[in-house]
């Protein structure tokens, strides 16, 4: 049995994807026709939204997004939904080729309408996801069998949000394990134990798979559900070392064209924005208009951070800020809410120091207390840091060692699983934080 983790307890979801992948070809074919052309419509083109949306649907079909047991993840629908609509663009690129028929169609709509349809759906679809996730009735059953991790509260409430319910069981007893999952019907037995396994518990654990309970070890259970990678916190585990690796050269490339491409874009979208910040630092806060730090960087080396200073200068040394923190001038107050003390940073993303999107850059005076306390924490700096990243939308604003040692979770779920995908997961969650919206 394959063990995925059961996202959907009901086909209703499903069945309104179809219907969207569906339908959504054609009515998109509509809208941009009538906004963005003068020509009528022609049965043409409602051969082509019909056409269209059957190829997407068994495309869809094909690459198993219609499974109930697919991964929810924004990621895996921008993947699934853009794969194919491009399958199917090919396959009608093809078709008009051999039958000359492209020519019915005026070009600046058919190209704006393959431009905008993967959009559309994923729009729909992601509204969907968060519609059924909030009325659902149904709920994932863990059960989890010991404590050796324990669960914090935003984990809890991140679980919750997601209809997954947790059950646990602290003693290690053949009878009770038994009965507890007879009177569950668990989804999924998550083994987090705190201390070595008995024969007897093993041998029940082994009758348990054989009979479609689905086993599953806390570290996948992590990386399924909370889309982080757990780390152990004692640092004897040495396999943990070989899980994780920087990026290959592909993936290293096409990070650096996003890096670029969004970096020149943001910064011709915001140069009044940063004149203005420039214009203000200098207003409340005179002195420098720029800070730079020393931070750790790729391979654990230094290089320069430069941030718009948004506290006034020869400030009171702590290196966490707290809240109401009278360092903090008023405007510099609204460039950290806003992001906008991040913008000089792109001019590091540029030059090569960070990427757009990574583990965040870390102060090296507070890496060198990190690496002493929490296991690990060096493999954060196999891949350059971010100036948003994986670990920063997801978990909230952190000031002591087990926030870091959390957000490292989240780092390293974001190295090992990278893809162009979550990259753009990545920004799409870093948009709506900037925007003051969470919870996607």
């Amino acid at each position: 049995m394959k063990k995925d983790v059961p996202r959907y307890q009901s086909a209703r979801v499903i069945w309104m994807y179809c219907v969207v992948d569906l339908c959504a070809p054609l009515l998109t074919l509509l809208c941009v026709l009538f906004l963005f052309s003068d020509q009528v419509w022609k049965d043409a083109y409602t051969w082509l939204g019909i056409f269209s949306g059957i190829l997407f649907l068994l495309s869809t079909q094909l690459l198993g997004g219609y499974s109930r047991y697919v991964e929810r993840s924004i990621a895996k629908k921008i993947e699934i939904v853009f794969k194919t609509w491009a399958l199917s663009v090919l396959v009608l690129m093809v078709i008009a080729y051999f039958n000359l028929t492209m020519f019915d169609f005026a070009r600046s709509v058919i190209l704006i309408w393959v431009a905008l349809t993967p959009f559309a759906i994923l729009f729909i679809k992601v509204f969907i996801n968060q519609k059924s996730r909030s009325d659902s009735k149904g709920s994932t059953e863990i059960l989890v069998l010991g404590n050796g991790y324990q669960f914090n509260q935003f984990e809890l409430a991140q679980l919750k949000r997601h209809n997954v319910q947790l059950h646990t069981v602290m003693e290690y007893d053949e009878a009770i394990l038994r009965d507890k999952v007879a009177s569950l019907s668990p989804d999924f037995l998550v083994m987090n134990l705190d201390k070595s396994a008995k024969p007897q518990l093993i041998k029940q654990l082994t009758h348990l798979d054989l009979k479609g309970v689905q086993l599953l070890a806390l570290h996948h259970f992590m990386e399924n559900f909370l889309r982080k990678c757990y780390i152990p916190y004692e640092s004897t585990e040495l396999s943990y070392l070989e899980r994780i690796h920087s990026y290959n050269r592909i993936n290293y490339l096409t990070k650096r064209v996003v890096d670029i491409f969004v970096c020149v874009s943001l910064a011709l979208l915001t140069w009044p924005v940063m004149l203005y910040a420039v214009r203000k630092i200098r207003q409340e806060s005179p002195g420098a208009t720029f800070f730079k730090q020393s931070r750790v960087g790729l391979n654990g080396k230094d290089f320069q951070a430069i941030k718009f200073r948004s506290m006034h200068e020869n400030s009171t040394f702590n290196p966490y800020t707290q809240e109401e923190d009278p360092r903090i001038f008023p405007f510099g107050n609204i460039m950290r809410r806003t992001r906008i003390d991040e913008l000089p940073q792109l001019w590091n993303v540029f030059v090569g120091d960070m990427h757009l999107f990574g583990p965040r850059t870390e102060w090296n005076i507070l890496v060198e207390g990190y690496e002493k306390e929490i296991p690990y924490y060096h493999e954060r700096h196999l891949v350059r840091p971010g100036i948003s990243g994986w670990a920063q939308v997801l978990y909230p604003y952190g000031a002591n060692t087990e926030d870091a040692r959390q957000k490292l979770m989240y780092d390293l779920y974001y190295i090992k699983h990278w893809s162009i995908w979550l990259e753009i997961e990545t920004l799409i969650r870093t948009v709506f934080v900037v925007l003051g919206r969470k919870g996607l």
